[in-house]
C-alpha cells in the first residue's frame, strides 16, 4: 500500500480522475504503475520533480512532454501489457516500444494474415508451440513499436512492414504502401523477463542504437486477508 499511496501523490488531477474510474483493481494498478513510471523515469535526466511533469498527446493518442514544461532533447514512449509495464526514453523522437506476454492467446492463426507479410506467414505456418507464438509476438511488438515511433495511428499498414529475424539484428523492408524509408529504422527484439517479449523501432538520427536495460520494482498489490 506504501507504493501505491507514494504513486498516487505524483498523479495530475485528470490521471487521478482516470484512476479512481477504474471498476477492476488491476485496471488500477496497472494504470497507476504505468503513470508512476514515467513521471519517476523522467526525473532520472531532469531536475523536475516527479509530480511536477505535464503531458499532452497529438491527434493519435501518441503522449508527449508538455512543451509549456521547455523541456527539450527529452521523449518517452510506453507499453503495457499483464506483468509488465514498459518505459523507453531517448534524445530524440521517432521511436516506440511495445511489450506482449510470449503466452498471450489471441489467436494466432487469425490475427496472422492482417499482420504478417507473405514471406513472414510462410515461415510462421511451418512453426508450432512456443516457437511459434515467440515468432508472431517479435514480428508484432516490432511492427507496434514502428506504429508508435510514426504517432500516426492505426492507418499504416504493418503486414507491409516485413522483418528478417534470421539476421540479428533484424532488418526491415518497407512496401510501397508504407512512405518512408526503412534504412533510416533500426529494430531490437529484447526479453526482458521470462515471460515477455518487447520490440523497439528506432530511427536514431546518427545511425546508432544503443539501449540500457533497467528494471525497477512493480507497485506491490494490496493484501487479501
Amino acid at each position: 500500500m506504501d507504493d501505491q499511496a507514494a504513486c498516487l501523490r505524483l498523479l495530475s488531477r485528470p490521471e487521478r480522475d482516470r484512476h479512481d474510474a477504474f471498476k477492476s483493481e488491476p485496471a488500477r494498478l496497472q494504470h497507476l504503475a504505468v503513470r508512476g513510471l514515467v513521471r519517476t523515469t523522467l526525473s532520472r535526466y531532469r531536475a523536475i520533480a516527479p509530480e511536477h511533469w505535464r503531458f499532452d498527446a497529438n491527434r493519435h493518442g501518441r503522449p508527449f512532454i508538455d512543451d509549456r514544461l521547455g523541456v527539450s532533447g527529452l521523449h518517452f514512449s510506453l507499453s503495457h501489457t499483464h506483468g509488465l509495464v514498459a518505459c523507453a526514453i531517448a534524445t530524440f523522437a521517432e521511436f516506440g516500444v511495445d511489450a506482449e506476454p510470449r503466452d498471450r492467446d489471441v489467436g494466432l492463426a487469425e490475427l496472422a494474415p492482417a499482420v504478417l507479410s507473405p514471406r513472414e506467414r510462410a515461415r510462421f505456418e511451418t512453426m508450432s508451440g512456443q516457437a511459434r507464438q515467440d515468432f508472431f509476438f517479435t514480428l508484432w511488438t516490432l511492427k507496434e513499436a514502428y506504429v508508435k515511433a510514426r504517432g500516426i495511428g492505426l492507418s499504416l499498414p504493418v503486414k507491409k512492414l516485413e522483418l528478417d529475424l534470421e539476421v540479428s539484428p533484424p532488418i526491415a523492408h518497407f512496401g510501397d504502401e508504407i512512405d518512408d524509408d526503412a534504412s533510416r529504422w533500426a529494430f531490437r527484439s529484447l526479453r526482458l523477463t521470462d515471460r515477455h517479449i518487447v520490440g523497439i523501432a528506432a530511427a536514431v538520427p546518427d545511425g546508432e542504437l544503443e539501449i540500457v536495460p533497467r528494471r525497477t520494482r512493480a507497485i506491490n498489490p494490496p493484501l487479501h486477508v
